[in-house]
């Protein structure tokens, strides 16, 4: 067998780019993930518009700095690394438009976003009750009489409102 000539295979890394939902692109020369004033994830870019970019959406020379830049904020979330390992062809997929709209890819998954956002809620709330059961556990096996006592009162609570349960499905199963 003969031998084959070497290549080379090693690229320059390219600009990273930001591509919107609707296609169009910009030139991303930085970013800074932080937090809004509602504690949601959200990452500002330094981004410098293509011409293209700039004609559609109205982008004025006084919108931009010296550098032809400009500040561009997104929620995290709507941010997809379409090939994070490649860097020598970096490029970020905003679900959304310029101008922050909703586009078709933004509403491919938007059910599934929405189950997600609702299981993250659940499960805040599971972990306030695990909470809240292991410092019973703890105050079962440190003070027995003061978590019989607590159990009686909240059982005595809930009697007349259990009755009323059992007396309603009593009365339905005798209809």
């Amino acid at each position: 067998m003969g031998e084959q000539p070497q290549e080379e295979i090693l690229v320059a890394p390219e600009f990273t780019m930001l591509e919107f939902g609707d296609g169009y692109m910009a030139l991303l020369q930085g970013g800074v993930k932080g937090e809004d004033n509602d504690g949601n994830k959200i990452v500002t870019f330094m981004i410098k518009p293509s011409e293209i970019l700039r004609k559609r959406y109205n982008i004025k020379d006084s919108m931009l700095n010296k550098n032809w830049a400009m500040e561009f904020k997104v929620s995290e979330k709507d941010l997809i690394h379409m090939n994070p390992y490649d860097d020598a062809n970096k490029k970020i997929l905003y679900i959304k438009n310029f101008k922050h709209e909703e586009t078709e890819i933004s509403n491919i998954g938007w059910s599934l976003r929405k189950r997600l956002g609702e299981m993250e809620k659940r499960v805040v709330v599971l972990e306030g009750e695990l909470i809240w059961m292991s410092e019973q556990l703890q105050l079962a096996k440190t003070n027995p009489t003061e978590f019989l006592t607590q159990a009686t009162e909240i059982y005595e609570k809930m009697l007349p409102r259990m009755a009323e349960i059992f007396k309603g499905k009593k009365d339905k199963e005798e209809s």
